[in-house]
């Protein structure tokens, strides 16, 4: 029932925008095989993300399905369902946005969860380039009464090269608080860089650090895990089919260490279709 609510309301406010993108995407993930490294074997990734709006306002939301399998045979999967909602405004030279990320899961260790979000941003142009900064807060509550906030200040940096080419550079830092956990506060970095080019675009990027439990993608990806997150690096590569149609694939590795196992590896890959009304 709550699906169903959630994807009528969504229904009945698309009806009303002016601008319309659909986003199907999927992917696996693969875990460390070496069962003192994990006790997870891989986990399917299916989900769909929408956004309405105009210049002056962006309404996003975002279904994600997981489904994770582990070495010993004898547990049940690990089945689970995301759901986001989130809603900004921009004014001339700032934004402000907020919403919430919903988890329902039979996770035993957190349980379902909740996470609240908002942000705010100062944007400014210089010819052809821009460049925005600005700060997100999030807040997590989960079933097993465990908690944490997490605040990630963030600058990004477009710069028009030619007609051709354009480069994007994006810098975070993610800073925890976490008295429900082992450490009282975690501390990781993130950095990305795009580099446009006519139709196509390449994103590398990376990660650095401590996080457990964090939230990424301005509140659209939660790891609901205890796991300790410690460094990463991916590409996507991303091409324009149609001037309203971007297909994009994506490969991240991720070295991390469960609960009382040494530390391991993931490798994730995602495949994404965009497409705007």
């Amino acid at each position: 029932m709550k699906k169903l609510l959630f994807a009528a309301s969504f229904l009945a406010i698309m009806l009303h925008a002016e601008v319309i993108s659909v986003l199907p995407y999927g992917g696996s993930l693969s875990y460390d095989t070496d069962s003192a490294k994990s006790i997870k074997v891989k986990a399917k990734l299916l989900g769909v993300h929408a956004t309405v709006g105009t210049l002056k306002y962006l309404i996003e939301a975002d279904y994600l399905t997981t489904d994770i399998s582990y070495k010993d045979t004898s547990l049940e999967n690990l089945n689970q369902s995301d759901m986001t909602f989130a809603y900004g405004k921009y004014f001339k030279n700032f934004m402000l946005r907020g919403g919430i990320h919903y988890i329902s899961n039979n996770d035993p260790i957190l349980g379902n969860g909740y996470v609240g979000f908002a942000s705010i941003g100062g944007y400014k142009y210089v010819g052809y380039n821009k460049y925005t900064y600005g700060v997100e807060a999030y807040f997590s509550q989960y079933d097993n009464n465990v908690s944490l906030s997490q605040f990630t200040p963030y600058f990004t940096a477009y710069k028009s090269i030619n007609a051709n080419w354009g480069n994007a550079l994006v810098l975070k830092a993610n800073y925890q608080l976490t008295p429900d956990y082992l450490q009282n506060s975690y501390l990781s970095f993130d950095v990305s860089d795009t580099i446009y080019y006519k139709k196509a675009y390449l994103t590398l990027r990376g990660y650095s650090g401590e996080m457990v439990s964090g939230v990424k993608d301005s509140g659209f990806t939660v790891t609901n895990t205890v796991d300790l997150m410690k460094t990463g690096f991916g590409a996507k590569l991303g091409y324009y089919v149609t001037p309203r149609a971007v297909l994009s694939f994506s490969y991240d590795m991720n070295i991390y260490e469960e609960v009382d196992l040494v530390q391991g590896s993931s490798s994730v890959s995602m495949l994404s279709f965009y497409y705007g009304f």
